[in-house]
């Protein structure tokens, strides 16, 4: 997300003065940990509006007074923003985008392109994972868990390159960032267990017949965890697209060439 960060804050430099408000859009919005995260690494007055299908869900922690909370999916995306005028604004989500249906998706991806509104897309699973030491039955049930998260037309691990694909032909010019959960006994072990028991739940229930399989490999993990053997790099990955028609210098001196530009 580090080398995201300084090319987003770049861009929102550019299309408006640096004294300026940016209104923030968050998909999913949750407990409101994506704002918590984002807020203190923008350097701008913010306007947060959350979207989720259960705003009670946001409640639960402390927000700013001005944070607005709309009770809606991401359906509602387009028509927040087309009903919203000005430069200076930003759509975010955090682990997100593969539990959305392939429709929903695009249809988000459309309402960025249509209105010309930047992106931040982070913690996307990739459906990809190494775990050491490895293990024989690793393959089988990743490969359940992947078809698991395809679900009832969901985008599950293919959601990055859905996304990538629509924005960049949309004229976005599209940044990807490998961004692993890298986890070890030192991630705490209740927290690393759950991980692997969600995993192996949603494997089980593709793939019924794996049953026996993933019962002797979660006990293997749990016993190498506990000895602090165990490494896991599950695959994430962060999306930053821009809406382009100009170069923007970066902090450093690189340069960001984005679609129509010289």
């Amino acid at each position: 997300m580090s080398t995201l960060l300084p090319e987003l804050v770049n861009y929102l430099i550019k299309v408006g003065d640096h004294e300026g408000s940016v209104e923030i859009i968050d998909l999913g919005a949750g407990t409101g940990a994506n704002q918590r995260w984002l807020a203190p690494r923008l350097p701008f007055r913010q306007r947060w509006i959350h979207i989720d299908h259960d705003p009670v869900i946001s409640r639960w922690l402390p927000l700013p007074d001005e944070t607005m909370i709309i009770n809606d999916s991401v359906d509602a995306l387009a028509r927040l923003l087309a009903g919203r005028d000005g430069d200076r604004r930003l759509v975010t989500c955090s682990a997100l985008l593969d539990i959305l249906t392939t429709g929903q998706l695009d249809a988000v991806c459309r309402a960025l392109i249509d209105n010309y509104v930047p992106v931040l897309f982070s913690l996307t699973v990739t459906g990809t994972h190494r775990i050491a030491p490895s293990d024989p039955a690793d393959q089988p049930l990743l490969e359940a868990f992947n078809d698991h998260q395809r679900r009832a037309g969901r985008a599950g691990p293919e959601a990055t390159s859905l996304a990538t694909t629509t924005l960049r032909t949309g004229g976005f010019t599209v940044r990807c960032q490998q961004t692993p959960w890298q986890l070890t006994a030192s991630s705490g072990q209740g927290f690393v267990e759950q991980v692997l028991q969600e995993r192996v739940d949603a494997a089980v229930v593709q793939e019924p017949a794996l049953a026996p399989t993933a019962a002797a490999w979660l006990d293997l993990r749990r016993t190498q965890l506990a000895r602090g053997v165990l490494r896991i790099d599950l695959g994430h990955s962060d999306i930053l697209a821009l809406p382009g028609g100009d170069i923007f210098a970066l902090p450093g001196g690189d340069i960001l060439a984005l679609p129509g530009g010289p």
